[in-house]
């Protein structure tokens, strides 16, 4: 059954909406509007009913709240007397779903909210569609081996009630698993919210994650909604876990053992029960972080329940191909250059590229080479930074063989030497087997007379 508040200071109209819609409604009461937004932030309310006239907050200034800090595609019935229509009008104008006047009728009230929660249906299909074309926000790509297993722990964890740990270097598309987990999940109709924790200085991390009361601090003019109350039902994702201090993490802790959390200068036992995702990313190494006293070792066993690992792009090189051709059509759109396509001499140059900065940079060359190119096919010339530095690192791999070939050359023949031909002195002091020292001096090309003792 779907939840409705009903947020008013006249007790008897409430009782009256009650009456002929519990049927239909799990019904709740508020008669102010910040018992009203206490009930919006604990229980998954599904639609709103709200007097523009309450004792302590403008019905405007509730509507506000809503609609920019708890969840943008809540629907809000405004309710208003003859002498207030154009108020309501201008509640609409703000984002308010429609308005009915106090003596309602039952017929048209539900009406009214039935055309509200199909308006909500088709606002959440409209703001996934502008995901999908937003130049920003990039597609889960499957096509290697490495991504059908991670699409498979996807499928796996989606719809469970876990935090989930990302894990991987710098640009191999962490951000879009996490968006992708989000919506495979039973969460996707809410907020998902991602926080760039390096972007803040380490006192505006907890105000920004947790909210604050108003004078918690030099400048707190009035009380802040913090990333947590506003994605309540929905999903947190925070791709820095490893930037956050000691502080930070035991209010994490804390939240993801007792599903609570407690505004800066918020008084002690008033602490907000809240139903929120973590999903936590970071390109370091976490067990070192542990080893060095930067992460807590509490906080770091439970983040680890659920980690998904997600490989670099040179070890996925089954995907590049697929990756590079997806980037291809959508920066063809973008920049106005349909039907371009690569020559197969790029695609080798690029499945055979070191991907030091993962899909990141795959789709960063691939812009440059968009704008580059004047004709209809993307050729070997167009990404240039790409051969250039591929053939720079061929180079210093063939020579690192070359000198690692002397070295080995070098020292079984002088450590055969040093014992006179002997080949079990020269394995024991090896730390090899006698069969073992045989075969290399074979590959390495060094005779040996296998003098005995």
């Amino acid at each position: 059954m779907q939840k409705l508040l009903i947020i008013d200071d006249s007790v008897s109209f409430m009782n009256d909406v009650e009456f002929v819609l519990k049927n239909e409604f799990q019904i709740f009461k508020a008669e102010n509007g910040k018992k009203g937004l206490a009930v919006i932030m604990k229980e998954d309310i599904n639609l709103v009913l709200l007097d523009l006239k309450l004792p302590d907050i403008y019905g405007l200034d509730v509507l506000e709240k809503i609609q920019k800090e708890i969840d943008p595609l809540l629907p809000v019935i405004i309710i208003t007397d003859y002498g207030n229509v154009q108020t309501a009008v201008k509640a609409m104008k703000l984002g308010a779903a429609d308005f009915i006047q106090k003596d309602f009728n039952r017929e048209v009230l539900i009406e009214k909210i039935v055309r509200a929660f199909k308006q909500r249906e088709l606002n959440i299909k409209l703001s996934a569609l502008e995901d999908a074309i937003d130049e920003e926000s990039d597609k889960l790509i499957i096509s290697g081996e490495a991504m059908r297993k991670i699409e498979m722990d996807i499928e796996k964890f989606a719809y469970q009630d876990v935090h989930i740990l990302l894990t991987g270097e710098t640009g191999v598309g962490k951000d879009i698993i996490a968006k992708e987990i989000h919506l495979r999940s039973n969460r996707r109709n809410k907020l998902f919210s991602s926080v760039s924790l390096h972007t803040l200085s380490e006192n505006l991390i907890e105000s920004e994650l947790f909210g604050h009361e108003k004078g918690a601090f030099s400048g707190a003019d009035e009380a802040k909604t913090g990333k947590f109350e506003a994605a309540n039902g929905g999903t947190i994702y925070l791709p820095e876990i490893s930037e956050i201090n000691e502080k930070i993490q035991l209010k994490l802790l804390k939240f993801m053992q007792y599903k609570e959390i407690n505004k800066v200068g918020q008084k002690t036992g008033k602490d907000i029960k809240l139903d929120v995702r973590l999903i936590l990313a970071s390109n370091k190494n976490l067990d070192e972080l542990v080893e060095q006293g930067k992460l807590r070792e509490d906080f770091y066993y439970r983040i680890k329940v659920v980690n998904i690992h997600i490989p670099p792009l040179r070890e996925r090189v089954d995907e590049i191909r697929n990756l590079a051709e997806y980037y291809l059509k959508k920066l063809s759109i973008k920049f106005n250059k349909c039907g371009l396509k690569f020559s197969e001499e790029t695609l080798k140059e690029l499945e055979n590229y070191y991907w030091k900065g993962n899909v990141r940079e795959l789709k960063n060359i691939i812009t440059n080479a968009v704008l580059r190119t004047d004709d209809n096919k993307i050729i070997t010339p167009d990404i240039v930074p790409v051969r250039n530095i591929r053939q720079d690192l061929s180079i210093k791999n063939e020579q690192y063989k070359i000198s690692l070939q002397k070295f080995k050359k070098k020292y079984f023949s002088d450590l055969l030497e040093s014992f006179g031909g002997r080949i079990n002195d020269a394995a024991e002091a090896a730390g090899i087997s006698r069969q073992a020292l045989h075969k290399i001096l074979k590959e390495l090309n060094i005779s040996d007379s296998d003098k005995q003792d």
